[in-house]
Parts: structure tokens; sequence; C-alpha cells
């Protein structure tokens, strides 16, 4: 098991070393303890970049998430890539009334669910499970670790 970090952000108050563990806690609570995958932190304009190039959007979204493979019942070794919008999760998070920390924490359990093949797009049963899914991951890790210093 592998989880790999990068950030393109000048600064961030975001914790490296607690991403990767919750990361790792979300694959284990989804059957895949095991798996490999890369989590980025990005600003608005490398989001809007990536959302406009892969998903024909042009504004920065949160969170993006890009699988290696299609789901499958096998065990996975590098799942994929979860890519955050800091900026954007702050914003969303002064909106929805949520602390700056449980709005990447729940960015990133989303992520992590895309890459292991939920799909909130796909039909509105999918996207029911899928935020059923989000609440049982994020209710196990309550209290919310501290991603951010």
């Amino acid at each position: 098991m592998a989880i790999w970090f990068r950030t393109y952000l000048r600064q961030t108050s975001v914790r490296p070393t607690t991403l990767r563990r919750v990361a790792q806690s979300v694959l284990e609570q989804t059957g895949h303890p095991s798996a490999d995958l890369s989590l980025t932190l990005v600003g608005r304009t490398r989001m809007r970049k990536l959302n406009r190039t892969y998903r024909q959007r042009d504004y920065a979204t949160d969170v993006l998430a890009f699988p290696m493979q299609e789901a499958s019942h096998s065990p996975l070794a590098f799942v994929g890539d979860v890519v955050i919008c800091v900026p954007v999760a702050l914003a969303q998070a002064t909106r929805f009334g949520n602390s700056a920390n449980e709005e990447i924490l729940r960015l990133l359990i989303h992520g992590v669910l895309h890459l292991l093949g939920y799909d909130h797009e796909t039909t509105e049963r999918e996207a029911k499970r899928m935020k059923r899914k989000e609440h049982a991951i994020f209710n196990r890790l309550s209290p919310a670790p501290r991603l951010l210093a």
C-alpha cells in the first residue's frame, strides 16, 4: 500500500501525513487495504484546466477522480488519482456551514469512492448508494481527523 501526495499550492495548511492516513482508512473500509493511490492538491486555475480537459466543463470544481481501471471485484493495485481544489473546498465549507477540515475530508472520501467505481452521476439509485457510503465512512472517522494545521 502506498499513498502518494503532491501539492501545487504555494502555501497550504493541509497535513500530508494525516491526509494519507485518512485515504488509507477509506481504502480499508471499502475492502481495498492494499490499494495504492495518489492525492494532489491544486488551486483554481489548475483545477479549471483539468476539468475543462477531461470533463469539458470550464470551471474549477471541488474534486476530480481519475480511476486507473474500470471497477472490478478483483484486488486492486493502483486505483488512480484524487485531485482536490483547496480554494473551492474552502469556499464550499463556508457556503455549506462545514469546517474547512470536514469539507476536505468529505471530498477525499468522495474522490476515493469514485476511484473504486462509485458514480453518483449514473442513476439516482447509485447516487444514494454513494452518499450512504460517504456518510458511513465519515461517521466512522468521527471525530474528524485534523487535516489542517
